[in-house]
């Protein structure tokens, strides 16, 4: 399982994301095209609430190594929106696997609040 904690970078596609942003190597046009099905996987679930919360966060909370300029294109209204659909899609109860993954470990409600303050 690639979850081990509630925040939007606790979990191993989260940190894989963030390394590819990093790195320079993250594409956000390949990202969108690949994540379109639904109900949204587990992994994809996780990335999108990362990169939602890369989206909103100050330039002061940003994870180490990652500017401003790394998450632009996470920033423009077209994106923004498209990721608070796919975050809002992977918190829906009756469809999305990342939600019935959390809803066995006593942490959904916690979860809830954390990916609901990652919506762009």
């Amino acid at each position: 399982m690639g979850t081990w904690d509630v925040g939007p970078f606790d979990n191993h596609a989260a940190c894989e994301v963030l390394a590819d942003i990093r790195d320079g190597s993250f594409d956000l046009d390949a990202f969108k095209k690949s994540c379109v099905d639904s109900p949204i996987d587990i992994d994809d679930a996780e990335i999108v609430i990362a990169l939602g919360a890369l989206a909103t966060a100050p330039a002061d909370k940003l994870p180490p190594g990652i500017s401003t300029d790394a998450v632009k294109a996470l920033r423009t209204p077209q994106t923004r929106a498209w990721l608070r659909k796919r975050i809002n899609t992977a918190m829906e109860p009756d469809k999305s696997a990342i939600y019935a993954l959390w809803e066995t470990t006593g942490e959904l409600e916690l979860w809830l609040r954390t990916t609901r303050a990652a919506l762009p």
